[in-house]
C-alpha cells in the first residue's frame, strides 16, 4: 500500500494520496511509514498557499500525525526531527514577514523540549537536539535557558568535532554569535565583560556574513574599545562584500576611524583599513581615484616602518603600469610583511619591465586561502603569456606559491596555526591540492601530482580533482590505477547529465587505456563509442562551446586511435570505413579529413577538393587547428591545379597565402608556394610567378637546402613565363641551368628545342 501512496505523492496527486492514505489508516492505524507520509502530504498540499496556510496545516495535521508515530515509537528519530523542524521553521518564516504565530508555547513547551532532549540520547542526532533546544528557547524568549543551551551546544560542538577544525569552527560560531547578541541585548553582563569575552574568543569565530563582524565592531565601539573594533573590521573586509549596504558600513567605519584618529587614536593597523577602503570605495567616499595613493605616500612619510603605505602606493603604481616606480615600494612592503599580494605585484612589475622571473619566494605570512588566491592570479598571468619558455618558468613559480599555500593549510588544520577564517575551508584546501597537482603534472612530476590530487580528494569531493588524478596517472604510465580512478569517476559522475560531455571524454580516455593495457576488441569498442558520440552530436546540434570542446576532445582521441589502427589496412578498407561514416554522419568533420587524404592517395583530385571543402564546412571555427586548416587549403589548391582549375586554385591561394605562411613550417610552405607558382604560370601571370618564386628561393637559401625536383619545377615555371613574355634569353638561361643537372625533367629539352625567337611578322599578327 505504501508504494502506491508514494507513487501518488511523487506524481503530484496529493489529494488522492490523502484520500487513500486516510482510508488505509482506518484499518492500519499503526503504520509508521504511512503516518509519516500523511504528515508530509498535508504540509506540501498547502505549501504554495502561503505561510499562514502552512501554519494551519502543521498545527492541524503535521504535528498530530507525527505525535501518533511517537506514541507508537518514542525514539523514531525522523519523526522527532520533523515534529520540531516543521513548526520551528514555520515560526521563523512567519516572524520574517511580521506574523507572530507560535506552535510552541508556554503551555506545550515541555512536550517539545522533551522531544529535543530525547534526541540528545542518540549519538547521530545530538547536534540536532541542541540546535532545536536553542531555537525553542529563542522562540519562547527564555533568555537564561537559552544561554545555558548555547553554552551546552558550543561545548558539544567543540568536543564532537575536535578533529575537524572547519566544522568545529562553523558549528561553534553559530552558537557563539547568538550568545554575544543575547548578552548584548539583555545586558546580562557588563559592557566591559562582554568586550573582554569577544576579545578573548573571536579568534575562533567564523562567519560568511560580514555584518556579524560589523556588529561586533559596533559593540566594541559602544564600549570604548576601538582596538577591538579595528580587529573586527579588518576581518569584515576579508568577506565577500558584494552588497551595497555592506559597502556603506565599511565606508561608515572609515569615517569613524578618521574621527578617532583626529581625537588621538593610535594603532598602526588603522592605516591599512583606511587605505583599502579608499582604494575600493572612493565613489562612496566621494574622493578621487588616486586619493589612496597620495594618502599612502603620507603614511610612508609619517610611519616608514609600516607595511601598508608601501603596499598601497606600490599597488597604485603597479595598476597604472608605472612598474619602475612600483618595484622599490613593493619590495619594501614585502620586506616588512612577506605579503603574498605585494610580492606578486612586485614580481609582475619586474617581469613586465625587465623580463625577470623570480627563482625563489619569500615565506609568506598570509592566511592559507590568501596565498592560494595569489597562486590563482599567477596562473591567470601565465595564461596570457605567449613565450613558452617563460610560461614554463612561471609554472615553476606557480608551483612554489601553491606549495606554500598547501603547507599553510596543513598548519591551519593540523597545528591550529592562524586565526579561524570562514574561507579557510577544506574545499579550498582541496582546490589548492588540485592546482598544485596540475602544476606537478605540467612540470613532469606525475608521482607528486598523483599524491597531491589523492590527498585533495580526502578533503572534498569534486569532479576536477578526479580528472587531475586520472590525467596524472595516465601521463605517469600507472594504467592499472588509472583504470580504478576512472571507474570511481564513472560511479560518481557518469550518469549525471550535467557532466555528460566530460564523462564522454573520460569514456574515450577509458578506451585509450584499454588499448594501452592490451585489451581485446579495443578498436571495436572505440568505434562503438565514437559512433555514439557522432549520434549524440547529430541529435543535439545546439551544444554550448564549453561542452563542445569536451565532445571534440573525446572524438579526437577515438578518431586518432582508429586512424592509426586503419592506417596499416588496405586503402579500400580505409575508404569503405570513412565513406560509411561520412554517409551516416554528414555533419562530422573527421571522416572528410580522412577521405581527403585517401582520395589524394588514389589521385582522385575531384573528390579530394570536395572532401576538403566539406571538412572546413563541418569543423567548428573555434576548434579548427591552424595547421589542419592550412593543410586542407593546400589540398584544395593542389587538387584544383592538378584538375586544371587554375582560376579557382589561384583565388584560393591568394586568399589564404598569408595564413598558410604563419601556420606552416618552411618544409610545408615551400610545397604550398610551388603550387602557387605553377598555378600562376599556367595563367601566364609573370609578376605573380616570379614574385612567389623569389620567396621560394629565399626560403631554400635560408634553410641551406640543395637543388631538388621542387626547385626544378619552380625554375621551369619561371622559364615558361619569361618565354611567354618574350624574355627568350633569360628563359633559355634557366633551361640551360636545369639541363646541367643529372636526371632533369625531359620537358626542358622540349622547351629548348621549340622556344625560338619570334619572327619579324609575328608582331603584326601574321
Amino acid at each position: 500500500m505504501y508504494d502506491n501512496l508514494e507513487q501518488l505523492f511523487y506524481s503530484g496527486d496529493l489529494e488522492q494520496c490523502i484520500i487513500e492514505g486516510e482510508q488505509y489508516l482506518l484499518s492500519h492505524p499503526d503504520d509508521e511509514e504511512v503516518l509519516f507520509l500523511m504528515a508530509v502530504v498535508y504540509h506540501d498540499i498547502v505549501y504554495y498557499e502561503g505561510h499562514e496556510a502552512v501554519y494551519d496545516a502543521i498545527r492541524d495535521f503535521v504535528i498530530p500525525y507525527l505525535r501518533r508515530i511517537l506514541q507508537i515509537n518514542p525514539n523514531h528519530q525522523k519523526a522527532l526531527y520533523n515534529i520540531l523542524d516543521y513548526p520551528l521553521g514555520n515560526e521563523y518564516t512567519l516572524m520574517q514577514i511580521a506574523r507572530t504565530k507560535k506552535h510552541i508555547t508556554q503551555e506545550n513547551k515541555a512536550e517539545f523540549i522533551g522531544y529535543a532532549e530525547r534526541m540528545l540520547e542518540d549519538p547521530e542526532y545530538v547536534g540536532y537536539g541542541y540546535d532545536f533546544l536553542v531555537k525553542i528557547y529563542e522562540s519562547l524568549e527564555e533568555n537564561k535557558a537559552l544561554l545555558n543551551s548555547l553554552e551546552a551546544a558550543m561545548y558539544y560542538s567543540k568536543k564532537a568535532d575536535a578533529d575537524n577544525r572547519e566544522i568545529r569552527d562553523k558549528n561553534t560560531s553559530l552558537y557563539w554569535i547568538k550568545k554575544i547578541y543575547l548578552l548584548d541585548r539583555t545586558k546580562m553582563v557588563s559592557g566591559e565583560e562582554l568586550t573582554a569575552l569577544i576579545d578573548k574568543e573571536h579568534a575562533a569565530f567564523v562567519s560568511r556574513n560580514e555584518y556579524d563582524f560589523i556588529n561586533l565592531a559596533d559593540i566594541a565601539y559602544e564600549n570604548n574599545v576601538p582596538d577591538l573594533s579595528l580587529k573586527m573590521m579588518l576581518k569584515a573586509i576579508k568577506g565577500e562584500n558584494s552588497a551595497l549596504h555592506i559597502h556603506e558600513k565599511l565606508v561608515e567605519w572609515h569615517q569613524r576611524f578618521a574621527e578617532l584618529i583626529r581625537k588621538g587614536y593610535h594603532n598602526p593597523d588603522v592605516f591599512y583599513y583606511q587605505l583599502i577602503i579608499e582604494r575600493n570605495y572612493n565613489d562612496l567616499l566621494n574622493i578621487p581615484v588616486d586619493f589612496y595613493y597620495h594618502h599612502a605616500l603620507e603614511v610612508i612619510n609619517s610611519h616608514p616602518e609600516l607595511f601598508s603605505g608601501y603596499h598601497f602606493a606600490g599597488t597604485f603604481l603597479y595598476e597604472n603600469e608605472r612598474y619602475a616606480e612600483a618595484i622599490p615600494l613593493l619590495e619594501k612592503a614585502v620586506q616588512l610583511s612577506s605579503n603574498a599580494t605585494a610580492w606578486r605585484r612586485k614580481a609582475d612589475s619586474e617581469y613586465f619591465l625587465n623580463g625577470i622571473i623570480p627563482s625563489e619566494l619569500p615565506v609568506f605570512s598570509d592566511d592559507p586561502t590568501d596565498i592560494y588566491n595569489e597562486g590563482v592570479l599567477v596562473n591567470e598571468c601565465i595564461d596570457a603569456l605567449e613565450d613558452e619558455n617563460d610560461k614554463l618558468k612561471w609554472h615553476e613559480v606557480g608551483r612554489m606559491v601553491y606549495e606554500q599555500a598547501h603547507e599553510a593549510f596543513r598548519k591551519y588544520f593540523e597545528e591550529g596555526k592562524f586565526e579561524s577564517d570562514y574561507y579557510n575551508d577544506l574545499h579550498t584546501r582541496a582546490m589548492c591540492c588540485n592546482n598544485l597537482a596540475i602544476k606537478y603534472s605540467l612540470l613532469g612530476d606525475y608521482q607528486a601530482a598523483v599524491e597531491t590530487a589523492s590527498e585533495g580528494l580526502g578533503y572534498s569531493e569534486f569532479m576536477e580533482l578526479h580528472l587531475t588524478l586520472i590525467d596524472a596517472l595516465m601521463n605517469g604510465g600507472n594504467y592499472e590505477r588509472a583504470e580504478k580512478a576512472l571507474n570511481i569517476y564513472f560511479g560518481l559522475y557518469g550518469e549525471c547529465d550535467e557532466y555528460f560531455y566530460k564523462s564522454l571524454y573520460n569514456r574515450a580516455l577509458q578506451v585509450q587505456l584499454h588499448e594501452l593495457l592490451g585489451a581485446d576488441d579495443v578498436y571495436k569498442e572505440a568505434e562503438e563509442v565514437l559512433t555514439y558520440a557522432y549520434q549524440r552530436t547529430m541529435e543535439n546540434p545546439e551544444i554550448d562551446e564549453y561542452d563542445y570542446r569536451d565532445l571534440e576532445a573525446a572524438k579526437n582521441k577515438l578518431e586518432g586511435m582508429l586512424f592509426h589502427h586503419l592506417d596499416s589496412q588496405d586503402i579500400h578498407i580505409r575508404k569503405a570505413h570513412y565513406e560509411g561514416m561520412a554517409e551516416r554522419f554528414p555533419q562530422e568533420a573527421n571522416p572528410q579529413y580522412a577521405l581527403m587524404q585517401i582520395y589524394n592517395e588514389e589521385e582522385n583530385y575531384g573528390k579530394v577538393a570536395l572532401a576538403a571543402k566539406r571538412y572546413l564546412e563541418n569543423k567548428k571555427e573555434f576548434l579548427l587547428d591552424a595547421f589542419d586548416k592550412a593543410k586542407t587549403i593546400y589540398m584544395i589548391v593542389k587538387s584544383n591545379f592538378l584538375q586544371g582549375n587554375y582560376q579557382e586554385a589561384a583565388a584560393v591561394f591568394t586568399q589564404y597565402d598569408a595564413e598558410c605562411e604563419i601556420a606552416m613550417d618552411p618544409e610545408e610552405y615551400v610545397l604550398w608556394l610551388s603550387y602557387g607558382i605553377r598555378t600562376y604560370e599556367k595563367l601566364n601571370n609573370k609578376n605573380e610567378t616570379l614574385g612567389l618564386a623569389e620567396r621560394f628561393t629565399t626560403i631554400y637559401n635560408a634553410e641551406e637546402w640543395g637543388y631538388d625536383d621542387l626547385v626544378e619545377s619552380v625554375e621551369l615555371a619561371k622559364a615558361v613565363v619569361l618565354y611567354q613574355a618574350g624574355n627568350l634569353k633569360e628563359a633559355h638561361a634557366i633551361l640551360d641551368q636545369v639541363r646541367s643537372v643529372a636526371d632533369y625533367d625531359p620537358i626542358a629539352d622540349e622547351y629548348k628545342a621549340s622556344w625560338k625567337k619570334p619572327g619579324l611578322f609575328s608582331k603584326f599578327g601574321f
